[in-house]
């Protein structure tokens, strides 16, 4: 793995700039229902110099209402961003590229959308305060409230609990750490340790929520050979294991929804091109699911039966594509005027 792909991976700044003067996308044949409910946003104060003191914020973070249940159909949809050649909206779609739905409609960037594990709610980032925070919104694009309100914080990532959600903290000087809050009283509680790689350790909770999956770059501290591996610990961080053991570049895992399986990126065979793999739980049987090519940044997301993947992202010029895990065959999630555009696939549960 080279340095240049270590300092691009996940960096979600320059893709928005790459993609400024796209032209607006066009779904052919598809009825886009606009939603168009009032919102309310939360003003954030402006960055707070960290210092070498405590990396914790001084603000008070928004209280959240508890979330009601919302049935969104007779389908398990998937939420994406989308550029339209001002901003990403987020959308959602049944599988069939059927019932699309344009959730947010605000000028503002909204990226990273994640289903909570009940499929209520979508937690995503967005700069309509000025600078990327943490929201909550219900399944249909209502009920949006900021859940934080300091630094830039993006990626956010459900807890099995459907109580906590973690995310990706950066002070604006090049530090990078992940935090969790707690939905219940706002909590906040530093989960990393501060690091100039933003990429570090991207956690992935199993669906008992009793272990994570993460990258590792302990073995390159050692080798010195520019790989990551993945590795498994449980939550108390015991238990540390490595899945993988080559010298390739391996990242971003994501557990089955039965805790049977992970897939995770892999470079492993062609340098800085990247192909999806899956393999079980404890590492074994390591298995090619897609042709190489994709970009380090793509997302992929589960489906709730465990029987295909949903994968797309930046600089990815097919769209969104749906994986069938049995065949590895793969079809396009609908049609793309500008498949470039779209991003951050995410499969409701």
């Amino acid at each position: 793995m080279t340095k240049g792909l270590v300092i691009s991976l996940y960096g979600l700044t320059g893709i928005l700039i790459l993609l400024v003067g796209c032209t607006q996308k066009i779904i052919p044949n598809q009825e886009v229902v606009m939603n168009t409910t009032a919102v309310t946003t939360v003003m954030a104060a402006p960055l707070r110099d960290v210092g070498s003191t405590t990396l914790e914020p001084t603000l008070p973070v928004p209280t959240l209402t508890a979330p009601v249940e919302y049935i969104t159909g007779d389908c398990n949809k998937i939420a994406f961003s989308q550029y339209d050649g001002q901003s990403y909206d987020i959308y959602s779609v049944c599988p069939d590229g059927s019932r699309l739905m344009n959730l947010t409609n605000d000028p503002s960037d909204d990226v990273d959308p994640v289903w909570s594990p009940d499929g209520t709610q979508l937690a995503f980032s967005s700069t309509r305060s000025g600078h990327f925070q943490i929201y909550l919104m219900y399944a249909d694009g209502t009920g949006v409230s900021a859940l934080t309100a300091d630094f830039e914080n993006l990626k956010p990532i459900w807890l099995p609990d459907g109580r906590h959600i973690a995310f990706r903290t950066d002070d604006g000087k090049g530090l990078y750490w992940w935090r969790i809050i707690n939905l219940d009283n706002s909590e906040l509680v530093t989960l990393s340790e501060p690091s100039y790689d933003f990429f570090y350790q991207t956690p992935a909770w199993s669906p008992d929520g009793t272990r994570i999956a993460y990258m590792s770059l302990v073995e390159q501290q050692e080798r010195n050979d520019g790989a990551s591996q993945i590795h498994v610990k449980n939550t108390d961080g015991t238990n540390d294991v490595a899945l993988t053991n080559d010298t390739w570049a391996n990242f971003n895992p994501k557990w089955s929804p039965d805790g049977k399986k992970i897939a995770f990126l892999s470079e492993r065979g062609a340098l800085d091109k990247f192909a999806l793999y899956l393999m079980n739980a404890d590492g074994t049987e390591v298995q090619q699911l897609t042709d190489v090519g994709y970009p380090a940044d793509v997302v992929y997301s589960w489906s709730p039966d465990g029987n295909q993947i949903a994968i797309g992202g930046n600089n990815l010029f097919n769209g969104i594509n749906i994986i069938d895990i049995k065949s590895k065959t793969s079809r396009p999630l609908m049609e793309w005027s500008n498949p470039a555009n779209v991003i951050s696939p995410s499969w409701q549960p």
